[in-house]
């Protein structure tokens, strides 16, 4: 019973077709499908965040797999430039017959679609339903269609053997002319391969700027907005770089006429997103650092060298808080002494006892945390010292002491009656 299943009159088992959309394609699937299980991830760990956190995690893993995913696709994509056009057309050579059929065609940076669809889809006793591509990565070639040209030229050869539709033919014919101011396929190719190379090079500026987002938030910002120039940069090529002269196809309801697709305006639409959140995220950086901070979850004195100690009820946001203090890693305040330039903490200085303040009856005064103390300069080193004493060391220091008198040479006559006066600040030799 289960052999003769799907069997009819005896015959082999027949299986119906499995029709799948031309726009169903296996690579952009495959990394949508991959950007999907990314995010699901990081989504099922968002009950496991408390608070704000939560909303502020959702926001920065939303954008930022839209901001890859936007980049990965719109380059592996085939509608940067679309035309379609219903009319009525000579089916297949030899035949001499027509069709009332939907032609679309969708370019990428790698290639062509072409899709002939009947309307109604069956037509002369047979289903119209036809999806065809032709390649140009990235050669191309001699002129003709020998084993020398491009992969274009070839794949037009070989579906002209395989016997397409003629409206297929006739409009890959057009991609294959390269002379005489006519190069439409080489236009194209040469625009799909810098945009190519542009919009490739996103990738890892947006890898390097979901790294940098939790090290240094205003680099971050920076590489977001590269990362946008480099996406405006491929719409810039690829719509001067495509052609010279405007390509329009004239079948019998009109020219099939062709326009930017939605390949090319995502990409726009991304780019300009990137730039304005650069822009606003650096700004914030400037303005309220702590907005953006708490916003990434990042530490607020992460990408500085000056840091400034908390004290309760008083103001950050003036510039001298956060430029004159450093912290010596006690906690005490250093204030500058010379030029702006914070006085470094060093052992042997003198400690000095604060003053004490006096109580106030006001609950609402701040407490002033201790200064910390303050080496005295050269200046006031020496003032501190009498002149009479410094000299007095300095002559006494420079000076050597006289010989004591019991290592004197007794024999020599002529220092017999050597007399000695010692002074207040000098001594004074007398020889008689």
């Amino acid at each position: 019973m289960a052999f003769q299943a799907f069997r009819t009159n005896g015959a082999p088992t027949y299986y119906d077709a499995n029709p799948t959309p031309w726009q169903a394609d296996v690579l952009e699937a495959g990394l949508i499908f991959a950007f999907c299980i990314v995010a699901f991830s990081f989504y099922i760990i968002l009950p496991g965040i408390r608070g704000k956190e939560k909303l502020y995690t959702f926001i920065r893993v939303t954008v930022s797999l839209y901001i890859g995913a936007v980049i990965v696709l719109t380059n592996w994509s085939y509608s940067w430039e679309t035309a379609h056009i219903h009319t009525r057309t000579k089916y297949k050579a030899g035949t001499g017959k027509e069709i009332s059929a939907d032609i679309g065609v969708h370019i990428g940076f790698r290639g062509v679609n072409i899709t002939l669809k009947g309307t109604p889809e069956t037509q002369l006793n047979e289903t119209i339903n036809y999806n065809e591509h032709f390649g140009w990565e990235w050669d191309q070639g001699r002129l003709g269609f020998g084993p020398n040209a491009g992969p274009f030229n070839q794949a037009y050869r070989a579906a002209q053997y395989r016997g397409l539709p003629l409206p297929i033919l006739w409009i890959a014919e057009y991609f294959t002319f390269d002379g005489e101011g006519i190069r439409w396929g080489r236009h194209y190719r040469q625009a799909g391969w810098f945009s190519h190379i542009s919009l490739w090079l996103c990738f890892p500026l947006w890898i390097l700027t979901n790294v940098l987002f939790f090290v240094l938030l205003k680099y971050g910002a920076y590489c977001l907005v590269l990362t946008g120039v480099c996406m405006l940069i491929s719409n810039v090529i690829w719509s001067t770089w495509r052609n010279v002269n405007d390509l329009k196809i004239p079948f019998e309801a009109g020219f099939m006429e062709f326009s930017f697709g939605g390949s090319y305006y995502v990409c726009l639409i991304t780019g300009i997103l990137c730039i304005l959140c650069g822009i606003v995220l650096r700004v914030l950086d400037l303005v309220k650092p702590n907005a953006a901070t708490t916003f990434f979850g990042v530490d607020v004195l992460q990408d500085d060298d000056v840091t400034t100690p908390i004290v309760p009820g008083r103001d950050y946001n003036e510039p001298t808080d956060v430029k004159m203090r450093k912290n010596n890693g006690t906690g005490i305040e250093m204030r500058p002494t010379d030029g702006g330039r914070a006085a470094p903490s060093t052992a042997a200085a003198p400690m000095r006892v604060p003053a004490a303040v006096p109580e106030e009856d006001d609950d609402d005064s701040i407490y002033e945390p201790p200064e910390a103390p303050q080496p005295q300069t050269k200046y006031e080193k020496g003032k501190s010292r009498g002149l009479t004493i410094r000299k007095f060391q300095k002559s006494r220091r420079h000076r050597p002491p006289p010989p004591p008198p019991e290592e004197q040479d007794v024999q020599d006559d002529m220092y017999v009656n050597e007399r000695y006066e010692v002074g207040a600040d000098e001594v004074r030799v007398n020889m008689n």
